[in-house]
């Protein structure tokens, strides 16, 4: 009979780690030591088998200055996550599950999977579709332009398979069906009629297209030098774009170029990616934009068709051995375009300053964001925002403070 070793207890402690933290930042993963209380971390004695569970307690400080706005100077309740991961030999699984603000839910993954050996498995269900920087688009926790595009912590109802090793990284993918609208955690083309709780009639009622049967694929080569690494890697995805009304089928593709370089205490992570959507639309609802939207946790939103992405993120770490708890703070500037083909169509732009600490189990981030023509900034009166830019507040820079503090177990 195998025994198991239960780790459940308080430690305040500023080496504990945790699971890769799928949230709105790409932080650090300190030193995996124990983790603090409540965390609860099974294993048989042989070593082949584990279950392992944690997550996050998060809270929201926002203060927002455009008109439609109810966040000015708001500290909000923001997440409870639980992160489940198993092993069993080679058997392994991982999920992600949200309780959001508003009594929103969410799963930004969730999948079991085979290892065939140290450098690659199989993963079905809803993995992390490949594509660019992975798996946040930005360092900060406001997420960017990426994001919004359906590029960043993007899950889709499927199976993927992972190659790593030391230089090379390939993945593929193939989604059936992308994540059902209720539960996604991040942004994807949608239905109105599963979107219409949290999406605006006039604009948006006709819009009847999701993706089926899409296609993915990343590949990435690592360089390492004295003192510096560097990723260069390219991606892809296809899809069916199936329209419910017509009951016929568009296409959507994408494809884009990322690189990751490391120096001493600086990173800087860069990409671009091209994107198209075909619809197939009834007479008299244009081609020129599709529908996104998620858990309903974000209004849904219109983006251009055709556009191109362009985003560069700079971050600086300060270590501070001698300031107790607080081990390390990460300065970062993030910034990313949306360039629409659609002649008219000005550029959405997003930048955000920061600073990330880290003094875990505590990790905190302080982010001031400006914004033009972006749908979460006050470019979202008629969602236009990632469009046309005809609402009332566009063309016109807004922003935004934002402090979230969070507890990792």
């Amino acid at each position: 009979m195998k025994k198991y070793v239960i780790g459940l207890g308080l430690m305040i402690s500023c080496g504990a780690s945790f699971a890769s933290e799928p949230g709105p930042a790409a932080p650090d993963q300190p030193a995996a030591v124990k983790k603090p209380f409540p965390h609860i971390a099974l294993r048989s004695d042989d070593g082949q088998s584990s279950l392992d569970i944690g997550g996050a307690l998060r809270v929201n400080y926002r203060d927002e200055h455009w008109d439609t706005t109810e966040n000015n100077g708001r500290l909000l309740f923001d997440t409870f996550r639980l992160d489940v991961q198993a092993t069993h030999k080679h058997l392994f699984s991982d999920v992600g599950y949200w309780f959001q603000d508003d009594g929103k839910r969410s799963i930004d993954r969730g999948f079991v999977g085979y290892r065939f050996n140290s450098a690659s498995n199989l993963q079905l269900g809803a993995p992390f579709k490949p594509f660019g920087l992975e798996p946040y688009p930005q360092f900060g926790w406001s997420y960017h332009i990426p994001f919004f595009m359906g590029y960043g912590v993007s899950a889709g109802t499927g199976l993927k398979y992972s190659y790593k090793d030391k230089e090379w990284d390939l993945q593929l993918g193939y989604f059936p069906r992308m994540l059902p609208t209720g539960i996604r955690y991040s942004p994807e083309v949608g239905r109105y009629a599963d979107l219409n709780d949290n999406a605006v009639a006039f604009t948006q009622s006709r819009q009847d297209n999701e993706k089926h049967n899409q296609l993915n694929a990343r590949v990435a080569r690592t360089f390492v030098g004295a003192g510096w690494k560097t990723e260069i890697g390219a991606s892809m995805a296809a899809a069916q774009l199936y329209n419910a009304t017509t009951h016929d089928d568009g296409d959507y593709w994408a494809g884009g170029v990322h690189a990751v370089f490391n120096a001493g205490p600086w990173t800087v992570t860069t990409q671009g990616i091209r994107y198209e959507y075909n619809p197939k639309n009834p007479a008299g609802v244009s081609d020129d934009s599709v529908l996104m939207g998620g858990n309903g946790l974000t209004p849904a939103f219109l983006i251009a068709s055709k556009a191109t992405i362009a985003s560069l993120n700079v971050g600086y770490d300060i270590f501070t051995p001698g300031l107790g708890q607080l081990k390390k703070i990460k300065i970062y500037n993030d910034y990313s375009r949306l360039m629409k083909d659609k002649s008219g169509w000005d550029d959405s732009q997003m930048f955000t300053v920061g600073a990330q600490f880290l003094a875990m189990p505590i990790m905190a981030w302080v982010d001031l964001t400006w914004a033009k023509n972006a749908n979460p900034f006050g470019g979202a009166e008629n969602a236009t925002g990632w469009t046309s830019t005809s609402s009332s507040g566009s063309n016109e820079w807004y922003y935004r403070t934002n402090i979230n503090i969070g507890y990792y177990f």
